[in-house]
């Protein structure tokens, strides 16, 4: 699976363009949710922003993060971490 990254963000947190590393959910839930095996691609986007495909980064959505009204998941704005793969 990839992930793709701004190169700057990349560069600052002294990973190579290619690295494997992992994503864990930023919540404060008690549950740990983390996604390994993750190859970053220089990709040109913000800065403080990552993205990857959907359904290999699902077990990162925490399942009561949804929208009041139609219960639909806020999978598309999920706090993460990088770290080491």
């Amino acid at each position: 699976m990839v992930l793709f990254m701004n190169a700057q963000d990349r560069e600052e947190r002294g990973l190579d363009s290619g690295a494997r590393i992992a994503l864990e959910t930023i919540s404060e839930d008690g549950i740990k949710r983390r996604v390994d095996g993750l190859t970053i691609l220089d990709y040109p986007m913000p800065c403080g922003v990552v993205a990857g495909y959907y359904s290999g980064l699902n077990p990162l959505l925490p399942l009561d993060d949804c929208d009041r009204i139609s219960g639909t998941p806020a999978g598309k704005s999920i706090p993460v971490r990088v770290v080491a793969g």
